[in-house]
């Protein structure tokens, strides 16, 4: 049995209200911050691709622009917003930039 996280319904209510958003959540290891978020997917009930970048050799900044790839082909599927949570992404060598140059193109 999982217990809710606490974190759960502020982040469900921030995707909620208003126009797409980054949140990165972060936090000491085991903690449940993975957890959280999956709990977040499933309060939404929205469509979502989950991916986790937790592998045993490091994964390229090609990984996050699949993963954002596969939400913006299910968005334009299925006509509704979608969550992309990337576990793990600061495995991934320049996330951050990639983040940002993906972000930065949907405006």
């Amino acid at each position: 049995m999982n217990i809710q996280r606490v974190v759960v319904a502020d982040l469900v209510s921030f995707l909620k209200k208003g126009p797409p958003l980054l949140q990165i959540v972060i936090g000491p290891r085991q903690v449940g911050k993975t957890t959280a978020l999956l709990q977040v997917v499933e309060s939404l009930g929205w469509p979502s691709v989950v991916a986790s970048a937790d592998e045993a050799v490091p994964l390229g900044p090609e990984w996050i622009e699949m993963q954002w790839r596969q939400a913006k082909q299910k968005e334009k599927e299925t006509k509704k917003r979608v969550v992309l949570v990337l576990d793990e992404i600061q495995k991934v060598h320049g996330w951050s930039e990639v983040i940002k140059r993906l972000w930065d193109q949907e405006k």
